[in-house]
């Protein structure tokens, strides 16, 4: 395989992630956070195929991490910017810190994990949506004393 062939779904990836971001325009944290999870949980399911492609590839070394890592950090960098913008207040004081787009990213991330190892169906996810919220906007309201 060619390297542009190894790279145009890691890219899709990335320009379809940003997209997304720039898609959403909840005026709330709240509102920001709930439409992630549901959008997540859509794009997931609907591109599971070509994110499975993208990550075995990364995991067998044919997308090496000096490709991988500046775009997945152009992702979380995108989606930190889009944060802070929206909780202009400061009412989520993890969200001004390093941690907060990784915080939501993680979070995201090992449920799709669990979804595609089949611990939970996507509706399970949009289900528990709700619940899963609250628990994120719980996270990015810890307070930057801790030393983050």
């Amino acid at each position: 395989m060619s390297t542009n062939i190894l790279d145009s779904g890691l890219k899709k990836l990335e320009e379809d992630y940003i997209r997304a971001l720039n898609l959403n325009e909840s005026s709330t944290i709240e509102e920001f956070i709930q439409t992630f999870l549901y959008d997540s949980w859509d794009y997931n399911e609907q591109n599971m195929e070509l994110i499975a492609s993208v990550m075995g590839r990364y995991s067998r070394k044919e997308i090496n991490q000096t490709t991988f890592g500046p775009s997945f950090d152009r992702m979380v960098n995108h989606l930190q910017g889009k944060l802070s913008k929206v909780d202009s207040q400061h009412d989520y004081p993890m969200i001004h810190s390093k941690m907060g787009a990784s915080i939501l990213v993680s979070f995201v991330d090992g449920l799709v994990i669990q979804y595609f190892a089949g611990v939970y169906s996507m509706g399970e996810l949009r289900k528990l949506t709700p619940q899963l919220k609250r628990s994120v906007l719980n996270a990015l309201s810890i307070s930057d004393e801790e030393g983050y």
